[in-house]
């Protein structure tokens, strides 16, 4: 019972204690989604479950020709029960998003729990002879390469783009709100999306002249327009962008980003010169974005790196997870032609014919999900699945500690017992 009733309270007290319940009149039924908020997540969910499904298997239920201790089902339920509650209780606290996925974490970290009484009530070595047998071991490695195909399943959609936002406005040499200027020089301006061959949208901007920039495919994309200045003289191809003076659409980018959604790739090309080495913020060089903190894509110039942000529904709304960096872009002034194409989950991009590239997932939208920083950097050198090795590395690795070590201990077990 005491160890019920201290897990209990350890679970009333990290999911719902020190928090500001908020009252608006309504259930908000919408915050709730099937999936948890983050990969970290789902490991607490069930090791918080742990303590009150072995206190659980523990207690004895009165009954009328004596007691009897709790079932496995019984457990489960009061568990799942719980959860519930935990879970509906969210749905007024503003910062919490209450999850079907984490009741499940739930239930299975009570049924651990569980398993974890009745072999330590008949004791470890008796257990390992009853249950890891062959068979069993079989059945479990074949759920967990289930789980494990699943859980890729998802690393890889979330590594598409279908939280593309279509109301933000394309914008150069700045965020639409003016909050994170660049100065340079840009040359040419180049969007396709959707397929490679025969994208669905095409637009080029080639900034010769006075604005407004027009999109010179004809396909009807919104020109350009000064959304402040300009304050920089004019001259010759290109356009000059300084402090207080930047470019932006003064309707949203819709094809481009609708597109892209639809077919998860897109490609920018840019011929872009910066007028100083030591811009960070970053300093927004293409972006299309509501705000410095909402984008579907953006490249920008952090001191000497090119550094990509990309919506994804692993990366975030602000794309920080991973942001990606090319170092040694802009070491000088001279133009450099960029160009960045995503093609879910690989992003690749060509620096003045220098090529690079970085799967997404699901290695990149695995790792994220433990971190509790909103910024993962990630340089864009070496092996581009090196991070999806990493991800099959753990997977692989955990399978073989946990079956490998039941299998060598029940095979211990089974010659000390004929010795």
């Amino acid at each position: 019972m005491l160890v019920c009733l201290l897990a209990l309270a350890g679970i009333i007290l990290s999911r719902l204690a020190w928090c500001d319940f908020a009252w608006e009149g309504r259930i908000p039924l919408e915050r709730v989604t099937w999936q948890p908020l983050s990969i970290r997540d789902v490991p607490i969910n069930v090791l918080l479950f742990v303590p009150l499904g072995f206190g659980l298997a523990g207690w004895r239920a009165r009954r009328a020709n004596g007691r009897q201790e709790l079932s496995a089902g019984r457990v489960l339920l009061i568990s799942l029960t719980l959860s519930v509650a935990l879970e509906a209780a969210q749905l007024w606290l503003p910062e919490r998003v209450p999850s079907a996925a984490d009741v499940i974490a739930n239930g299975l970290g009570a049924l651990a729990g569980y398993g974890l009484f009745r072999a330590w009530e008949m004791g470890f070595g008796n257990a390992l002879g009853r249950y890891a047998t062959r068979r069993n071991l079989l059945i479990g490695l074949g759920l967990y390469v289930l789980g494990a195909a699943l859980l890729t399943a998802y690393l890889n959609h979330s590594a598409r783009l279908d939280n593309w936002d279509t109301t933000f406005p394309l914008v150069v040499g700045n965020e639409a709100v003016g909050r994170r200027q660049w100065s340079g020089r840009v040359e040419v301006l180049q969007l396709a999306a959707g397929l490679r061959d025969t994208p669905g949208f095409t637009a080029r901007y080639d900034f010769t002249g006075e604005a407004p920039f027009a999109d010179t495919n004809a396909t009807a994309a919104p020109a350009q327009r000064w959304r402040e200045g300009p304050a920089t003289a004019q001259a010759g191809a290109g356009v000059n962008i300084g402090q207080g003076e930047w470019l932006a659409t003064e309707e949203s980018y819709s094809g481009f980003s609708d597109v892209a959604r639809r077919f998860n790739a897109f490609a920018i090309q840019a011929l872009v010169s910066s007028a100083d080495p030591a811009q960070r913020g970053p300093a927004r060089i293409v972006s299309v974005s509501a705000d410095a903190e909402q984008r579907n894509i953006t490249l920008g110039q952090e001191r000497d790196a090119l550094i990509i942000r990309l919506r994804t529904p692993a990366g975030g709304e602000n794309g920080q997870k991973p942001e990606v960096l090319v170092p040694g872009v802009f070491v000088d002034g001279r133009p450099r032609d960029i160009t960045v194409q995503y093609d879910a989950p690989m992003l690749r991009v060509r620096v003045d014919g220098e090529s690079y590239a970085l799967s997404y997932a699901p290695g990149l939208a695995f790792f994220p999900g433990f971190a509790t920083e909103n910024r993962w950097a990630v340089t864009m050198a070496g092996n581009p699945h090196r991070y999806d090795y990493a991800y099959w590395g753990v997977v692989i690795g955990l399978a073989v500690a946990v079956f490998g070590g039941l299998q060598l201990g029940h095979r211990l077990r089974n010659r000390d017992s004929q010795s």
